[in-house]
């Protein structure tokens, strides 16, 4: 039975006919980066594309807000994301690829200013992160959440001041900064919460999964990668 599989599976990825694989991205620099509704980038889509890409495999792209990815997941409208592990709106039908994509640095960012004014500072975030729990914690200490679509968002509505702090995963803060030419303010005070890694999610009802955990991990093996983002 097995054999049959492996045949069929080789038969559709060696025949001239063109497979498509979608990949959902929401907007988390350098790794994703959105440039309007229908153009989706980044460091992470450029090396999906290079590792599953062939003459008869083309890699695409979706752009989303991460709440509305977990449901194209669930739903396999989307193949393939990147994402942690335990983000509880994920689906429970989705797997992981066994090397991490990449580790990231959960950060609490404060205006210093603001947190003498507030006693309990309000905290923009992204709407469906709970942050490997972090999110629940801050909570029942009684810090009240501003939610928004997506990393640069929070990132904004925390450097305009309309918050006086911003959860946040390092990268994309620190790509908005960079960006935008902007200094680390004198005022920030930024705690390392914790480090989390972060995995290719393949969606259980993708018709492309064996392929894509295949080709994956083939080539985290051969490259003997302990993450794919080197």
């Amino acid at each position: 039975m097995r054999c049959i599989i492996a045949m069929l599976l080789w038969v559709s990825y060696s025949s001239t006919a063109q497979q498509h694989i979608v990949m959902g991205v929401h907007n988390f620099p350098p790794y994703f980066v959105m440039q309007g509704s229908d153009n989706c980038a980044g460091e992470a889509v450029e090396l999906t594309r290079s590792i599953l890409q062939r003459d008869n495999v083309k890699l695409t792209t979706i752009c989303a807000t991460p709440a509305r990815l977990y449901k194209m997941l669930q739903r396999g409208e989307v193949d393939l994301t990147i994402n942690i592990k335990h983000t509880r709106a994920l689906p429970d039908n989705v797997s992981f690829v066994a090397t991490p994509y990449v580790q990231l640095s959960l950060v609490l960012l404060t205006h210093g200013a603001a947190v003498a004014r507030e006693k309990l500072p309000t905290i923009a975030a992204i709407r469906g992160f709970d942050y490997h729990g972090q999110r629940q914690l801050l909570a029942d200490k009684g810090y009240g959440f501003i939610d928004l679509p997506d990393s640069i968002s929070a990132v904004e509505m925390f450097i305009k001041g309309r918050s006086s702090a911003l959860l946040t995963y390092e990268a994309p803060f620190n790509h908005y900064l960079q960006q935008h030419g902007l200094p680390f303010a004198a005022h920030y005070k930024c705690q390392l919460l914790e480090h989390i890694d972060a995995f290719f999610v393949v969606s259980d009802q993708s018709v492309h999964k064996a392929y894509i955990d295949e080709k994956l991990s083939q080539h985290a093996n051969k490259e003997q990668l302990s993450y794919f983002a080197q």
